[in-house]
């Protein structure tokens, strides 16, 4: 299998997240798997400063769509990362939607993100290249 895996490191921050951006086109599903057999799940983005630090580890070196760890269950937007203690008072709602979601014909219930940060609902069986959470300290 042929993939490139960019290790894209955060800028110095007081957050211990990391982002894993992979070049490599999956479902989101497929993606989620992959991130948890890898790192710690697809990447949750809990407020802005993390939606920037995010979009900067591409560093203008790819434009595209890209999945990240943001599902609907149909009864709610939930994160792939459902661990309560990872998130702080607010944290698992903040959204970056663009007019979004609008779940066209009840089939877009996995969410990636634009290069340059705007979230969008699709169909989880749409293939897109992925970003991954480490939860680990490195």
């Amino acid at each position: 299998v042929k993939f490139a895996l960019f290790l894209l490191l955060l800028m110095p921050s007081t957050s211990s997240n990391h982002y894993h951006f992979v070049n490599e086109s999956k479902s989101w599903t497929e993606a989620q798997r992959y991130c948890r057999e890898n790192y710690t799940d697809l990447a949750t983005i809990d407020n802005m400063e993390e939606m920037n630090r995010l979009i900067n580890t591409v560093n203008g070196s790819y434009t595209g769509l890209a999945w990240i760890g943001l599902y609907d269950d149909l009864d709610s937007w939930r994160w792939s990362l459902d661990d309560e203690s990872f998130y702080k008072e607010g944290e698992r709602d903040f959204r970056g939607w663009d007019h979004q979601p609008d779940n066209y014909i009840g089939r877009e219930l996995c969410v990636y993100i634009h290069s340059y940060g705007t979230w969008f609902d699709g169909q989880c069986e749409t293939y897109h290249t992925f970003v991954c959470y480490n939860g680990m300290n490195i």
